[in-house]
């Protein structure tokens, strides 16, 4: 299956569209600004909460981490306070909650999974004893390896991916010898690394619109091709997929509509019919029911939403019809690979199901907490890139750039260093004002010669 990532390279902030066949499947946000899911961190335990069978680990961020006792090592045994731990992010902070994290970590290369502390050789095609010997001994006592996907390695290429992803785990325990906690271990801090472990499968090909981008894409992502944007795919609006992703509502056919809400206890979807042309009202309901299916499916991917959710689809008397959206449903959600699963029509009528959460939302990355509005940080990125694409179609000017109060402290805090980047890359002319009693969303950019043009 061909897979495109399409990057936009602003300062601070890149944004990314995964393609596979030419459909957009995932959209990816990376500031760096929240420890994402797979990074490895040397923690120091805080606090023992045996009530909630867990502990509290500082990993450097403003809430402590939330380590249950049953991901703690050696198995069996708490962990002490005060003590060192070696630990990765299984869930990131979101919606009020610490992040997650387990000292049972695991390395994903190719074809193989590297899991630490877990001696089983797990679905691997048939080895000798002799192989099997040869493997655990590269392994390292207590730790296993787990194949990835279907196809059987030969033993020598099986060996050398895993000779690669043990090293990767021995210079990751060896650093965390060296430092002091809280410390990041793996993998780099830098965007693309960063980018590439929310990957579900690697790309074969990326094309960004920034050439600074491409030596750090080709670190981080070795065996794809890379090109610049505008010498493939450069007909990718990101701009219009990420408005069209933050939505509350989405058209259907024949005048109906998708809408989102997000409570405290889960994601709500409505699902309304809009007018009937033909055919009786339940025939109708039935259509607008199987269009929002797939609609639903793509979407909760394309917006990363995760958790309980309920769905009110149009209303359907017959038990058959309902089946039909339930099948037409799971069909949609098969290819999305956090394994989303049906639970079942609830007594009033409602569709639950279940999509395992273990990332923030593209709503809680851009929106604020009320979730209606893009925050002053999203606010403040789309400014510095429309400053780097005037500066780009008029290079040597330098530029006022004018925003909200609001907007303004984002610059100085959240966006400060896309803001320092922007001024490295243009030596500096950068200035920056203040519209006072603008609303947030408001910047004027205003070249700061009159050669310049307007």
């Amino acid at each position: 299956m061909a897979r495109d990532l399409v990057i936009s390279a602003g300062p601070g902030e890149w944004r990314a569209a995964l393609l596979e066949e030419g459909a957009l499947v995932a959209l990816f946000v990376e500031r760096g600004d929240a420890l994402e899911v797979g990074s490895i961190h040397l923690g120091r335990v805080t606090r023992l909460a045996p009530g909630l069978s867990a502990a509290f680990v500082d990993l450097g961020e403003e809430r402590p981490a939330f380590l249950p006792f049953a991901e703690a090592l050696p198995e069996g045994r708490k962990p002490q306070e005060g003590a060192r731990v070696l630990v990765q992010l299984r869930r990131e902070a979101q919606a009020g909650k610490a992040a997650r994290v387990t000292m049972r970590a695991l390395l994903c290369g190719r074809t193989l999974e590297f899991r630490a502390s877990r001696k089983e050789l797990l679905s691997l095609p048939a080895l000798s004893e002799g192989e099997r010997d040869r493997l655990q001994k590269l392994l390292g006592e207590g730790n296993g390896l787990r194949l990835l996907g279907a196809l059987p390695l030969p033993f020598a290429g099986l060996l050398a991916e895993a000779g690669e992803l043990a090293q990767m785990w021995r210079a990751i325990e060896e650093r965390a010898l060296s430092l002091e906690p809280p410390a990041r271990l793996a993998p780099s801090p830098a965007r693309a690394f960063r980018l590439a472990a929310q990957m579900p499968l690697a790309p074969q090909r990326i094309f960004a619109d920034d050439h600074a981008a491409l030596p750090e894409l080709r670190a981080a992502f070795p065996d794809a091709s890379l090109a610049h944007r505008a010498e493939g795919l450069s007909g990718i609006d990101l701009d219009g997929l990420f408005d069209n992703a933050l939505a509350p509502s989405l058209p259907l056919g024949k005048g109906g509509a998708l809408h989102f809400e997000r409570t405290r206890a889960g994601l709500l979807i409505d699902v309304d019919s809009g007018m009937r042309e033909e055919g009786s009202i339940e025939e109708a309901a039935l259509a607008a029911n199987l269009e929002a299916a797939s609609l639903i499916a793509r979407e909760l991917r394309l917006r990363n939403l995760g958790g309980g959710i309920i769905v009110d689809f149009v209303g359907l008397d017959r038990k058959g019809m309902r089946e039909r959206v339930c099948a037409e449903l799971e069909k949609a959600l098969a290819a999305d690979r956090a394994s989303p699963r049906i639970l079942g029509w609830t007594r009033l009528g409602h569709l639950e199901l279940v999509r395992p959460r273990k990332s923030r939302s593209l709503a809680e990355v851009l929106l604020d907490e009320e979730g209606g509005r893009k925050s002053a940080a999203t606010i403040a990125f789309e400014a510095l890139r429309a400053v780097g694409k005037e500066a780009r179609a008029r290079p040597g000017c330098g530029w006022r750039l004018a925003v909200s109060a609001e907007v303004s402290s984002a610059l100085g805090g959240k966006a400060a260093a896309g803001f320092e980047e922007l001024q490295k890359r243009l030596s500096g002319q950068v200035l920056l004002a203040t519209l006072a009693g603008a609303p947030r969303e408001r910047f004027e950019i205003t070249p700061l010669s009159p050669a310049c043009g307007s």
